[in-house]
């Protein structure tokens, strides 16, 4: 054998070794690769379920914080109805009435309920405060204004018993005719009103008349926390209202 033909063997032979070098790596690559994607697998399917496992914690631990939130909520208003009134049982009806009316107005549950104890404190008889919160809560609506401002004026004016020059600006600036109602009530003039509240001959039975008048049917604020309940934000505020009375139920049970 020639010296070429040996080195040309030679050659050949060391290329198919490399090659079977090669082979076996590769193979030997793909195996381990194999195995590793398999352990990157199974290491992302526990990650994710440990994931999915905290956001749903996370999402349990929320909950059951909403609900201890809205229980107390509901025990703070039911407290102070009762301190007010001094009778648990009144104050537990006065609490299932103001769940009713939120039922069916845009207001949230606890803007009636903070309405009804702003009413209590200006000494407006229990038995007159659904009605009286209903009517301040429709004026509320109809000029998109906090009930709490409508219930404020009110109750001022009450407590004095008379209609004031500040009282009369606070009606006029949160949208209430109330000068001009006066006048139709009396028969006289605008300018009289002024003159009339001026000397302090306005009482507060005239306002209330003239507040009432205008929630009555056929009044240019009459019904219109119903009306506003059937629009579209108005009945997410009752759905908001509906959830708060599941997770109060759910508190109170499991107190």
């Amino acid at each position: 054998m020639s010296a070429l033909q040996f080195n040309a063997l030679l050659t050949t032979k060391d290329f198919e070794a490399g090659m079977a070098r090669i082979r076996q790596e590769i193979r030997s690559a793909s195996g381990v690769a194999q195995t590793e994607a398999k352990a990157m697998d199974s290491s992302f399917a526990s990650l994710g379920t440990s994931i999915a496992a905290y956001f749903s914690g996370q999402a349990l631990g929320g909950l059951a914080k909403e609900i201890i939130n809205i229980r107390g909520e509901f025990q703070k208003t039911e407290v102070a109805f009762s301190t007010m009134l001094g009778d648990s049982g009144k104050a537990r009806e006065l609490m299932g009435q103001m769940v009713q009316l939120a039922a069916k107005t845009p207001f949230a549950l606890k803007d009636v309920a903070d309405g009804a104890r702003q009413l209590l404190a200006f000494q407006v008889p229990a038995n007159e405060v659904v009605d009286t919160l209903t009517r301040m809560g429709n004026i509320a609506a109809g000029l998109s204004v906090p009930l709490e401002r409508i219930n404020l004026i009110y109750g001022q004016v009450k407590a004095k018993g008379k209609l004031t020059g500040d009282d009369l600006r606070q009606f006029t600036e949160a949208g209430i005719p109330m000068v001009a109602e006066l006048a139709k009530k009396f028969g006289t003039t605008t300018s009289a009103i002024t003159e009339m509240v001026s000397a302090g001959k306005i009482g507060f039975k005239d306002v209330q008349d003239v507040l009432f008048s205008m929630t009555n049917e056929g009044g240019m604020f009459f019904n219109l926390m119903e009306k506003q309940s059937k629009t579209l934000s108005g009945q997410w505020s009752n759905l908001q209202d509906s959830i708060d009375k599941v997770f109060n139920s759910i508190g109170q049970q499991n107190e």
